[in-house]
């Protein structure tokens, strides 16, 4: 997809000065490749990256599950019981953006009961390209291994391995579920409509 500094500033109304350095983020982050004094194009999703990225992920979330196995309260276990029923039921009714929504909450609460708060700030940064194939997934009905019904049942695991402070298979469910977002990329790779998103 083409990206153009004017049409984009002339949709917003606003000057092309804070579209060139929103595009010069997202450039950053890997998400557009840029011919200047021409235009933007949205990048292809870069396979290496994405797997590096999601090891990185894997690790820190595995540490974070197997910290909050012992420290954990009732409260705490609650408040993600009612944030995965609440993804569970967007997934259901096909709405994606509060699929997104409440899986980053889950995750993200996950990293705050662990006082894992650097942890979650580096895989917020990781997330960028990581996004772009968890959106792709969220779409996905097929009964497998990687789409949105698969990942509410990981998330239940993951909350009942934690309630009752068995950091292995939290840790081992945590792995298992991240992981799946490669298994995903595999698909997309088989899939003729999908893997012209991919390089």
């Amino acid at each position: 997809t083409e990206i153009f500094e004017s049409d984009l500033s002339n949709k917003l109304n606003v000057s092309r000065t804070p579209i060139r350095d929103a595009l010069k983020k997202l450039e950053n982050d890997g998400l557009v490749e840029t011919i200047p004094q021409v235009k933007s194009v949205v990048s292809k999703i870069n396979v290496k990256t994405i797997k590096e990225a999601n090891h990185i992920r894997s690790l820190l979330e595995t540490d974070i599950v197997k910290e909050l196995s012992s420290t954990i309260s009732q409260k705490q276990i609650k408040e993600l019981k009612t944030i995965n029923n609440n993804f569970k039921k967007s997934a259901k009714n096909n709405f994606y953006k509060k699929v997104f929504y409440y899986d980053n909450l889950f995750h993200q609460k996950l990293a705050i009961f662990s006082n894992k708060k650097i942890s979650w700030k580096i895989i917020n940064q990781i997330n960028s390209q990581i996004d772009r194939i968890r959106n792709i997934s969220y779409t996905h009905k097929g009964n497998n291994n990687f789409g949105p019904l698969e990942a509410g049942k990981d998330h239940d695991k993951i909350i009942h391995y934690i309630s009752i402070k068995n950091s292995k298979l939290a840790s081992k469910t945590m792995e298992k579920h991240v992981m799946s977002l490669e298994r995903y990329v595999i698909f997309i790779q088989q899939e003729k409509t999908l893997k012209n998103y991919l390089k």
